[in-house]
């Protein structure tokens, strides 16, 4: 599987996963589909957070036209979070948190076992491969299609 087909499987596990419940008819809030957008934003976090540690470039590499990769990944998140409430948010919060930090342990974990040398030539090649895509992808698809981003948010506030 291609690298960019690879980051675009770990989106769609990242929303699967972190989409969980129906939504209540009384909210105007779709749940669901908030976690589903929130979700591959925390995943690109986390992997970004790690490869980093490996990679001093990478968050440069992975970035897009307005910044480093974790500038672009805050501000997405912020975007997101500027849509709800403080209790809105909180469960969809800790539920997309909860699959993004699945799903990158599940990554990383897969790769243990050898030695220290081995496990860190594993680590340095998921994050060239799987990771950078993965988070370049959900940065420059920001960046490009910005306005189906924010439609995607009003849609989730309105039903």
């Amino acid at each position: 599987m291609s690298p960019a087909r690879r980051g675009v499987a770990l989106a769609l596990l990242a929303g699967a996963i972190a989409a969980p419940g129906a939504v209540s008819p009384a909210r105007a809030l779709n749940e669901d589909v908030m976690r589903n957008i929130l979700s591959p934003v925390l995943l690109a976090e986390n992997l970004a957070a790690v490869c980093g540690r490996f990679d001093a470039g990478f968050a440069r590499a992975a970035g897009g036209r307005d910044g480093d990769a974790g500038r672009v990944l805050a501000h997405m998140k912020d975007e997101i979070l500027a849509t709800m409430t403080r209790d809105e948010a909180a469960p969809i919060v800790t539920s997309a948190a909860g699959a993004a930090r699945a799903i990158g342990l599940g990554l990383i974990r897969a790769l243990a076992g050898g030695t220290v040398e081995a496990q860190e030539t594993r680590m340095r090649r998921l994050c060239a491969e799987t990771a950078r895509p993965f988070v370049k992808g959900v940065v420059d698809n920001h960046d490009e299609r910005h306005e189906f981003f924010e439609q995607m948010l009003k849609d989730a506030r309105h039903g």
